[in-house]
């Protein structure tokens, strides 16, 4: 069943590119598989003929049956998805609002990005145990399940369960710390685009999942701007990073692609978008 609503990169049937399941990729140093999904739109208006503004603007596809036979569970597992994913839209933004006050910036500094369609993402993993792992997924006494890196967005609240071990942040002596679960809390990262307009003053957090010899879970949420929002803005006191010219529009979408293709669930996106007729951002 989960082939059925996965990506074209792992099922040709399917027409979706973008969200969806996607399955754990033999060899890879990534060992996951997970379903995502975007805000609760359908038939999203395209903001631009490019591959990319196709990509991320396409629609959530949904499980039809449950393998257990209940004939409900599709339409309640739809409906807790579209709620928790609305949930930590407002819970993001707000602390984007606390963000903008602790700057001294207008308190709605953030919200003109996320006006219309953002492009937030919601995502549920399951790590699996990794009994043979390939040499590159080694560090040492540790088994890689996602490499060293930092996600490219505004904010994530990281939802873990029960006492699932695994989750490592980078800290500022260049160690590496665990984070352990607490019961009734969010992990909280700062993403590339949120240190990016802070001017560097807001640290985006370096982090990686190591095997925890079982089965683990964790629901990711990543706050996103519009695909065409203008993200060439510096919070007060920092230095504008993405442009020196402070009247130039650099959009969210373009930025999002090029950063986005080096994981390896979306990696094939460069080479197919190389293959269309119109640009790819």
């Amino acid at each position: 069943m989960r082939m059925r609503i996965s990506k074209k990169s792992f099922n040709p049937e399917c027409e979706h590119e973008y969200r969806g399941f996607f399955p754990v990729i033999p060899g890879e140093v990534s060992h996951k598989e997970g379903f995502e999904m975007g805000p609760k739109v359908e038939n999203r208006p395209i903001p631009a003929k490019t591959v990319a503004a196709r990509l991320f603007n396409e629609d959530n596809q949904w499980p039809t049956e449950d393998p257990a036979g209940d004939a409900n569970m599709p339409k309640h597992f739809r409906t807790w998805m579209e709620e928790y994913h609305s949930n930590m839209t407002e819970a993001s933004l707000e602390l984007l609002r606390l963000i903008a006050e602790g700057f001294e910036a207008p308190t709605e500094f953030f919200t003109p990005m996320f006006t219309g369609n953002h492009l937030s993402t919601l995502r549920l993993i399951h790590y699996p145990p990794r009994p043979n792992p390939p040499e590159e997924a080694r560090d040492g006494e540790y088994v890689i399940q996602t490499a060293e890196h930092r996600d490219t967005v505004m904010v994530t609240l990281l939802a873990t369960f029960k006492d699932y071990p695994g989750l490592q942040v980078r800290w500022i002596d260049d160690t590496l710390l665990d984070v352990p679960h607490r019961p009734g809390h969010l992990v909280v990262n700062i993403g590339a685009l949120l240190a990016t307009i802070s001017g560097g003053k807001l640290k985006a957090t370096r982090h990686r999942i190591i095997d925890c010899c079982g089965d683990r879970f964790s629901v990711p949420f990543f706050l996103e701007p519009r695909y065409d929002a203008n993200i060439n803005v510096v919070l007060p006191g920092g230095t504008p990073e993405l442009s020196s010219d402070e009247d130039e529009c650099v959009e969210y979408g373009p930025w999002l692609f090029k950063l986005t293709t080096r994981f390896a669930e979306y990696r094939d996106l460069i080479e197919r978008a190389s293959k269309e007729s119109i640009p790819a951002y």
